[in-house]
């Protein structure tokens, strides 16, 4: 099946929209409401979804209202996403034979499933702004460094001690850069909220994801 493309998001009077800056798809997005801003924070941040696409609408179809929420690619699986306390009668999600390989799952995603990860979901709005402003600046050296440091499990304050040398701010990116990609985790960050004492440890692919 062809990638779905984004719809506009369409505002309506006196709404306001939450705009963000995605490091998987390389470009700004538009939210009408919290609760996307959270899923997509989700994700964004879980490095086992490959790709995502907001308000998608399916290439060739016509219409102006999004086939769903988000639809995402998680390993070579299809998702499609809604959000709501009830399915919204104007959704319709696509037709899909289940016996077809890597056929898509529709998942419908409710206020409680959110509120349930709200403490990683607080903790990745805090990451996230790092890999917007500073992903570009760090030394593929000092990642892979850091990366080697956490073969260990460590703290984020041991890791800038033992990296001294580097800017603290250079140093904590790296960390969230390898943790954004799946080669660091930390159970941390689902229960406790983000310090300097969270702990993280080199991984395959991560386990600091929620769900």
């Amino acid at each position: 099946m062809t990638d779905p493309i984004p719809l506009p998001v369409r505002r309506l009077p006196n709404q306001t929209l939450h705009h963000v800056w995605a490091p998987k798809l390389h470009r700004p997005i538009a939210f009408s409401s919290v609760a996307q801003v959270r899923l997509w924070i989700m994700l964004e941040a879980n490095p086992d979804v490959t790709k995502y696409c907001e308000r998608p609408a399916l290439p060739g179809e016509h219409g102006s209202e999004p086939v769903a929420d988000f639809w995402a690619e998680r390993g070579r699986t299809a998702h499609w996403f809604v959000l709501g306390d009830d399915v919204d009668d104007h959704i319709n999600l696509p037709d899909t034979d289940p016996s077809t390989p890597h056929a898509p799952h529709t998942e419908i995603i409710f206020t409680k499933d959110l509120e349930h990860h709200r403490v990683w979901i607080q903790n990745w709005m805090s990451l996230l702004p790092y890999l917007t402003t500073g992903s570009r600046l760090i030394d593929p050296a000092l990642r892979e460094n850091v990366i080697r440091f956490f073969n260990a499990e460590a703290t984020l304050e041991h890791a800038e001690h033992h990296f001294a040398r580097h800017d603290a701010v250079l140093v904590r990116t790296a960390v969230i850069a390898a943790l954004h990609s799946g080669q660091l985790a930390s159970t941390d960050l689902i229960t406790l909220p983000l310090s300097r004492q969270t702990r993280f440890i080199r991984c395959d692919r991560g386990s600091s994801h929620a769900a």
